[in-house]
């Protein structure tokens, strides 16, 4: 009879130590890293077009006076993502070209290194580059190998 009591008392332990385990994990998992994730990408957006034209009972006039607007502006914000992303690759070449002047050439072969991984990475997380998701290419091009940025 004792050694039938022993083993369920083994097996409680074993199993109420699994149990605590797992519940270990799942709470660092859910609710200590939670401090740490970043932010949903959900962004509220502006009415579509149809809505507008629903609820404020646009004419098919001044729905397509609208989409031409629409047009327009994505035209506009096309051009200044495209100049600001042109700065912005501007200022990091300036920025690796006066870090560079400090480095050693192995310690400068080494950052090259280290920056092209974390291109790499960040390329490929979704959630900074929704294109990759969508089928599209990423708007990046590619550097060149003798070039300095």
């Amino acid at each position: 009879m004792k050694t039938k009591y022993k083993i369920l008392i083994a097996l409680t332990l074993l199993a109420v130590f699994g149990l605590g385990a797992a519940a270990g994990v799942l709470g660092e998992r859910y609710f200590v890293h939670k401090k740490y994730r970043r932010p949903s990408a959900e962004r509220p957006h502006p009415p579509s077009l149809e809505s507008w034209a629903k609820e404020l009972g646009l004419t098919e006039d001044q729905q397509a006076r609208i989409r031409e607007i629409f047009k327009k502006n994505e035209d506009r914000m096309k051009a200044y993502r495209t100049e600001s992303r042109d700065r912005l690759g501007e200022i990091r070449r300036l920025l690796r070209d006066e870090i560079d002047t400090v480095l050693t050439p192995e310690q400068k072969k080494k950052n090259e290194e280290m920056i092209r991984r974390f291109e790499d990475r960040r390329k490929n997380d979704p959630e900074r580059n929704p294109q990759r998701d969508r089928g599209e290419p990423a708007r990046r091009p590619a550097r060149d190998k003798g070039d300095k940025s």
